[in-house]
């Protein structure tokens, strides 16, 4: 008997320091589970700093040899590119409704290429050419300022007023690049000769301007099989956005985004 137990006591031994052994080793998976390896947190890291902040906020950019843009940093590297109205601005429209539709992409506010004669506001001028080279400019400008890799080939244009007609005319001029249009106010009635091409357009008014030709060029542009909507914005009148603007202009915007 005296032989004995010393081996059954080296045998409880070697089970203790197997059991133990198997216990460090169990901990250390569930811990290797539990925590992301370190090149998984920085990949995770990366594509976040990757990502725009969306903030709302009004930006100023610098555009070699032009004016300077406004600008609103979106969730998408679409492109939504802002005409305003005649002997106007961007900044108060902007205010109105950019932060909801920088949802939808980075909003890139232009102001007109010609002064106004009374010295307040800018007004645009006829030439498309020199609009779209404008436009074009512009969004490799904030593209380099921002960091952002936007693609001028998807981009929506949205028109006020005067601008409106101008993006009207950029989508005739130019079929094959201004193929999503938000139309507001426009002075003139949309016809589908000039909007053959685009893939949808959204025409608003104010409920307090008269509606007439943004209704009848709705009815058209359906009639010729173009996807069209028309949006009413409450209590607003001509050249300004009411207090539901802000939903309305990214309903719109959504609409022609094919969303």
């Amino acid at each position: 008997m005296q032989h004995k137990r010393p081996k059954r006591a080296g045998s409880l031994a070697a089970t203790a320091v197997f059991l133990l052994a198997g216990t460090a080793c169990t901990r250390s998976q569930r811990s290797a589970k539990a925590e992301p390896s370190a090149s998984a947190t920085t990949h995770s890291a990366e594509l976040a700093a990757s990502k725009p902040r969306r903030t709302g906020v009004i930006e100023n950019v610098d555009v070699p040899n032009d004016r300077k843009v406004l600008v609103v940093v979106g969730d998408a590297k679409r492109p939504v590119v802002y005409l305003h109205g005649m002997c106007s601005e961007p900044r108060s429209d902007l205010e109105a409704w950019a932060s909801a539709v920088s949802e939808h992409g980075t909003v890139i506010g232009l102001e007109a290429d010609a002064a106004c004669p009374n010295g307040k506001g800018r007004t645009w001028t006829t030439d498309p050419e020199a609009i779209d080279a404008r436009v074009n400019e512009a969004i490799d400008a904030v593209g380099r300022a921002r960091g952002l890799s936007l693609d001028a080939s998807d981009l929506i244009l949205i028109g006020e007023s005067m601008g409106a007609a101008r993006a009207t005319a950029l989508a005739s001029r130019f079929p094959d690049k201004y193929t999503r249009v938000v139309l507001v106010g426009s002075p003139e009635t949309p016809s589908a000769k000039d909007l053959a091409r685009t893939k949808a357009v959204a025409l608003l008014a104010g409920e307090k301007e008269p509606q007439d030709k943004m209704r009848q060029g709705t009815t058209k542009l359906e009639s010729a099989g173009l996807k069209a909507r028309f949006w009413e914005l409450d209590d607003a009148t001509h050249g300004t956005y009411g207090p539901d603007g802000a939903r309305v202009m990214s309903e719109a915007v959504a609409f022609v985004a094919g969303r």
